[in-house]
């Protein structure tokens, strides 16, 4: 029996983690050419913040982007939201998992507690992308974490003993046995 990522409890966990952040209008996106054409329906132009923004090509000259997949081009979206957690929790923000979008946000994490994040996200745009990423799209995964102190030791000698029993117990199915037998449900409300 062939089982495919699809049914791999671990990736299904990362893309249900935390919550998506919907693109808030069509945006039409061109980087086939020299220079990008990112737009938006008119009706949202007249707005008092703008949906759509860029940066400068300088704020990103020295960011280790893979120039030969996207373009020099910062896209910035205003998801029209608000995050803000409770005290002693930050949030990571980034590209939804496991998603393939002509757009890849910048990765952050915000002390959300602290500071309300209300503004435009970064994102790196695509070299030769021409359509529309539809309204309604998830552009962005939102993961509330709380923080704690970690401290990380590396032991060279623990027992493999226990790593063989662990995989005696997930490969006794012939499938799901991690969601079976090691998962727990994650809620995010």
């Amino acid at each position: 029996m062939q089982l495919t990522v699809k049914k791999c409890q671990a990736v299904f966990d990362s893309m249900a983690s935390g919550y998506y952040i919907l693109a808030p209008v069509d945006i039409y996106i061109d980087t086939t050419g020299e220079k990008a054409i990112i737009d938006i329906p008119m009706h949202f132009k007249k707005f008092k913040e703008p949906l759509i923004g860029t940066h400068s090509p300088e704020q990103i000259s020295k960011y280790p982007l893979d120039r030969n997949i996207y373009s020099d081009h910062i896209l910035r979206i205003h998801p029209v939201w608000v995050v803000s957690t409770p005290k002693g929790y930050s949030t990571l923000f980034m590209t939804p998992m496991h998603q393939d979008l002509p757009i890849h946000s910048i990765p952050a994490v915000v002390d959300s507690d602290t500071f309300m994040v209300d503004g435009l996200i970064s994102y790196f745009v695509k070299k030769n992308f021409k359509g529309v990423i539809k309204q309604g799209t998830p552009i962005l995964q939102v993961i509330p974490f709380k923080r704690e102190i970690w401290e990380s030791e590396i032991n060279e000698n623990f027992d493999k003993k226990d790593i063989l029993e662990q995989r005696d117990i997930l490969r006794s199915t012939f499938e799901n046995g991690y969601r079976r037998k090691f998962w727990t449900k994650k809620e995010y409300k």
